[in-house]
């Protein structure tokens, strides 16, 4: 029964129109499983230094502009979870040191109503990062008891929202998603250290080919330099190390 509300629970993600009705369907499906509220933010490496961030904000009112705010993102033992782990986080499990910036951003959230919680990273192949949480306010035991009940639902929910948040997003599809598969080749031997000269003769091309292909990536990256072209390629998982 569990996994067939599941399921519909997926189509209904798949058949959301817009990102409005996509935070109702979950908003149900997040109270189903004896949560209050739930949020889920979408980062998009645009560079290095910043971020696109899509969200879906199912938290109580005030506390996400509070978060942004306060620059908390900073100090979030969450969202540092989040960055290199695939597994979801009990808040409960997290280490927090007295008196430190991450206790005190959690302890300001539960007075939002945030007590406790459980979160899922999502990486995707695009680079970008999904978190989603979920919370309640609750005394511990009664959270940790309703999160354990929940967390294989959640962990089977994530990557299906994340899809649909993708696809309602408004996602722009910038030239990049344009480079060829020799444009890429030459840039990976760049990031390998590589001359146009050296990538000539591992391709088997000519050196002006060679820099034909990586101006062309340049152009189409919106870089300055083949340094930037490769920072910008290796950010959008357009390169990356061959698997075998």
């Amino acid at each position: 029964m569990e996994m067939a509300l599941v399921l519909e629970a997926q189509r209904q993600f798949a058949r959301a129109a817009n990102m409005e009705q996509l935070k109702a369907f979950f908003l149900e499906e997040s109270q189903r499983l004896g949560f209050d509220s739930f949020v889920y933010a979408l980062r998009i490496p645009t560079n290095f230094s910043n971020a696109q961030v899509i969200m879906l904000d199912g938290y109580p009112e005030g506390w996400v502009k509070r978060y942004f705010e306060a620059a908390y993102y900073e100090s979030d033992p969450v969202m540092a979870w989040c960055i290199s782990e695939i597994l979801p986080i009990r808040w409960s499990d997290l280490v927090l040191e007295p008196g430190s910036a991450a206790e005190s951003m959690m302890l300001e959230a539960a007075e939002y109503g945030l007590r406790d919680g459980v979160t899922m990273p999502v990486h995707s192949p695009q680079g970008e990062l999904g978190i989603l949480s979920l919370s309640l306010d609750a005394p511990l035991e009664r959270a940790r008891a309703i999160i354990e009940r929940a967390l294989p639902i959640v962990q089977l929910l994530a990557n299906h929202l994340h899809q649909a948040v993708r696809r309602l997003g408004g996602l722009p599809q910038e030239a990049y998603s344009s480079l060829t598969m020799r444009e890429r080749e030459c840039l990976t031997w760049v990031a390998d250290g590589k001359t146009s000269n050296e990538i000539a003769q591992l391709l088997g091309i000519s050196e002006n080919t060679v820099n034909f292909h990586l101006n062309n990536a340049m152009q189409k990256l919106d870089v300055v330099n083949r340094q930037h072209a490769v920072g910008k390629a290796s950010l959008q998982r357009l390169i990356q190390p061959k698997p075998f």
